[in-house]
């Protein structure tokens, strides 16, 4: 029981060192992150790398393996067990890679890595890649909750730390293109502008680590009334990392050429995955999320990320202003050379004055959220843009007292 004490209060002493990084935020330390992480995590290889057409480029690591790993060279993403957790494209283990199809793989053969665990990280809309630990000793008990909850928060502050980096150096380089200019109002709206990223990327640093404090609290929690302060305390964090993507979309939209990053997947499961991602919303208001395939088949090549925006925004609307135990009508209609998405909800429509500024920004209409929720304004615009990008288009039909049905049409490949 001592063993297990110490044990314990070893690793609280590891995280509240790796927390004091992540609130210091400093451009080199992500190094130092790494060797912390590889600590707790009981690993001895940490590396965070970014993938460019199947080539595995190293941009970070820490390595503890007796086999030294040369960072500048580069390897095929196919020999890494990285390959696996893009394609799952959600956080990937493996426990013991001797008894794991992956035993002949190049990284347990050569380099003697017997377990891993991996998630991946994606910035600036197009730079894609891992961050990634290894060890030369099979994980027998496997990873723990904790274990997954600090890769989560890891990967959440390393994506808004290489983005920031980005974001600092596009700005040098507009910076440098301004010099050039003798316009002194241009130069202002893009000062304002740039002040503007680095202020939305600079809070997300901060509250990443108040979010992953809040889930280390959730352990004291020892009554209902402390778990039901927790409680309203996530969900209105939840609310500003929410506006503080809606804002950074918009600086996206506005000041930056939007890059697609085009793949191929099923839009029907793609769908329905994210119809599941509003399930407790849904519930909270006693609202039952309907879900309806028309065709079939149902590939897609387009910008899942983009996509994904676009759904969470007209879906999140719909649970809003809809009543308490109402239903929420989501169909997937595939046609000829185009796909069909409807959202229909039993809200209370949108009056005829009002329907010509809907897709405006910081457009706020007469009808309010029906449980308190807040609404940036933003949520359709940045619908309406998005689409653009993906070849798309939006729109509705509605009728006060009725609901509204949100109608977005994409290309089957673009």
């Amino acid at each position: 029981m001592a063993l297990v004490f110490e044990a314990e209060r070893q690793r609280m002493e590891e995280i509240y060192k790796l927390t004091s990084i992540l609130l210091e935020n400093k451009e080199n330390s992500i190094e130092e992150l790494l060797k912390l992480a590889c600590k707790i995590l009981d690993s001895d290889l940490g590396i965070i790398c970014l993938v460019r057409e199947q080539e595995y480029h190293i941009k970070y690591i820490y390595n503890e393996l007796p086999t030294k790993i040369d960072a500048n060279k580069i390897y095929a993403l196919e020999d890494s067990f990285c390959n696996e957790t893009l394609k799952e494209n959600k956080l990937f283990t493996i426990n013991d890679v001797s008894k794991s199809k992956f035993k002949n793989s190049i990284s347990h053969t050569h380099f003697n890595l017997q377990s891993y665990i991996g998630i991946p990280i994606k910035f600036d809309n197009t730079d894609l890649g891992t961050i990634n630990f290894s060890s030369a000793k099979p994980r027998l008990n496997g990873f723990s909750n904790s274990d997954i909850d600090l890769m989560m928060y890891l990967n959440q502050w390393i994506s808004h730390h290489l983005s920031r980096n980005y974001y600092k150096e596009n700005i040098k380089q507009q910076n440098a293109e301004l010099e050039k200019k003798n316009k002194k109002l241009e130069a202002i709206m893009e000062e304002n502008n740039q002040l503007m990223q680095i202020l939305v990327h600079d809070l997300k640093s901060p509250l990443s680590n108040i979010k992953m404090l809040s889930y280390l609290f959730q352990d004291f929690a020892q009554n209902p009334e402390s778990e039901e302060l927790l409680a309203i305390f996530n969900k209105s964090l939840e609310y500003v990392f929410h506006l503080i993507e809606q804002m950074e979309t918009l600086n996206s939209v506005e000041n930056f050429p939007l890059n697609n990053y085009i793949e191929s997947f099923d839009l029907s499961t793609f769908v329905k995955e994210n119809v599941k991602d509003f399930t407790s919303s849904g519930e909270s208001k006693s609202i039952k999320i309907n879900y309806d395939f028309i065709g079939e088949k149902s590939i897609v090549k387009t910008d899942m990320n983009f996509l994904k925006r676009i759904l969470h925004n007209l879906i999140s609307n719909a649970i809003k202003f809809s009543p308490f135990e109402k239903e929420i009508f989501i169909s997937l209609i595939a046609q000829t050379n185009e796909f069909e998405i409807r959202i229909k909800d039993e809200g209370p429509g949108i009056g005829i004055e009002e329907q010509s500024k809907l897709f405006g920004k910081f457009t706020k209409l007469k009808n309010k959220p029906t449980n308190a929720e807040s609404s940036s304004g933003l949520g359709l615009f940045i619908v309406k843009e998005l689409l653009k990008s993906l070849k798309g288009e939006v729109s509705f039909e509605s009728e006060v007292g009725k609901g509204s049905t949100f109608i977005i049409r994409i290309p089957q490949e673009i």
